[in-house]
């Protein structure tokens, strides 16, 4: 086994691969050297999210947030007073946690069944719990450029309410997952509204 990362040929071009074979074991070595200590040009960087569908339109999951996609197909203890919005307690990795759904808790609406539907496993240092969503796009790659800070100004037509968006993307909401998490949290541990 080599001692040296090799390069796979279909990264090299064909007359770049010539060169470098034409060259000695000293003169490659060199080379990439050189090519080692070559500083890097930054690069535009870009996050990648899941777009989900909601009531009243969709919305951008930051992939950075989730800890495990699974298939909603888990089995859901209901729990008697529960927010309509919740579907109930599922199991994960041992764990007792709270499953909602995410388009009923931005409407305050009963959940409805959707074939289509996924789990999201969302953590935060204190909490964990599962967001059950309906994927419209999957992985995007959106440059950090190209995300506009949200205005402090509150906008009531917006599916959600405007601490929960951290962003927008060619009018589409990034939500910020945290904040919604404690949220909800919050609203299950003092009781429904």
């Amino acid at each position: 086994m080599s001692e040296h990362p090799v390069l796979p040929a279909t990264v090299l071009s064909h007359s770049h691969a010539d060169y470098l074979e034409q060259l000695s074991n000293q003169e490659f070595w060199q080379h990439a050297k050189q090519l080692a200590n070559t500083p890097l040009v930054p690069t535009a960087k870009a996050k990648e999210y899941l777009e989900c569908e909601l009531d009243n339109g969709s919305a951008l999951i930051p992939l950075e947030v989730l800890r495990e996609v699974l298939p909603a197909t888990h089995a859901f203890a209901q729990l008697p007073q529960s927010p309509p919005w919740m579907i109930g307690l599922t199991v994960w990795r041992g764990e007792a946690i709270a499953v909602v759904d995410l388009a009923a808790y931005f409407t305050q609406q009963p959940v409805r069944n959707h074939k289509e539907r996924i789990l999201f496993i969302v953590q935060t240092a204190e909490d964990t719990l599962g967001l059950a969503v309906t994927i419209k796009n999957m992985q995007t790659s959106i440059p950090i450029e190209y995300i506009q800070s949200m205005s402090p100004v509150r906008n009531e037509e917006r599916i959600t309410p405007q601490d929960t968006v951290q962003g927008m993307y060619a009018g589409v909401p990034i939500l910020n997952i945290p904040i919604i998490l404690s949220s909800i949290v919050r609203k299950l541990s003092n009781g429904h509204e």
